[in-house]
């Protein structure tokens, strides 16, 4: 995990700690003509609903491994995966956002000294959950940041062919999001999103050679959202 991350944290959430009272402030001023919706009833506000389907990108970064007695490095291959949210808006500006699911990788050995290997396919449940500061709720154009946590855990693991049987922990990260949702009309929106998830180091041994790898996940997505 990035060192960084730990002084990083404390500052998101004094921000979004911050959102609560300063749209309490600025709820008895009229909004700017900039800021405006100009469709009576657009925007999001307080006690909305908002379900997002997306199609995001899952794309692994600052990847480290060590592999025992034959070297080499752990590779896990960018997916393409449906990503569905709910979010409830607790305020104008405060929502939280939650999502469950189950994701697939099929990490593989590179550069060994006895080529390349193909470790398996892990099915991993995951769940994540996020509180937002939204920064213009009544806009059409509403940009938000957000912070939280993601855990998974390994429910299903089909070694390839050749390699035995192994375990895997499971694991919580800290999650970073920033996005925005454009008001299309009605209670339809646009979303798109990036995702930084900063996943801890996994150590497990593959028939006796101890593997550690360790990186970060960068999720980009792109859809659409309904608010009820």
């Amino acid at each position: 995990m990035s060192a960084f991350v730990p002084r990083l944290i404390p500052i998101l959430v004094s921000l979004l700690a911050l959102a609560a009272p300063t749209g309490a402030a600025r709820a008895g001023e009229p909004p700017s003509p900039a800021a405006a919706d100009p469709e009576p009833g657009g925007g999001l506000r307080a006690g909305d609903w908002l379900v997002r389907g997306r199609l995001a990108g899952s794309i692994p970064t600052e990847s480290r491994s060590r592999i025992d007695l034959i070297g080499g490095r752990v590779e896990t291959p960018a997916a393409v995966l449906p990503d569905l949210d709910v979010s409830y808006f607790l305020t104008d500006h405060v929502a939280i956002e939650a999502q469950a699911g189950a994701v697939r990788t099929r990490p593989v050995i590179r550069d060994s000294l006895v080529g390349d290997i193909a470790i398996g396919s892990i099915w991993n449940a995951a769940a994540m959950g996020l509180v937002q500061l939204h920064l213009l709720p009544g806009a059409r154009l509403n940009p938000y940041l957000g912070i939280g946590v993601a855990a998974t855990t390994p429910i299903a693991i089909a070694p390839a062919r050749g390699i035995p049987d192994f375990t895997l922990k499971a694991q919580v990260s800290p999650v970073l999001q920033a996005g925005a949702d454009y008001h299309l009309g009605g209670n339809w929106f646009a979303n798109a999103m990036v995702k930084y998830v900063f996943v801890p180091r996994q150590s497990y041994a593959i028939g006796g050679v101890k593997v550690e790898a360790d990186l970060n996940m960068l999720v980009v997505g792109a859809g659409l959202g309904y608010r009820f």
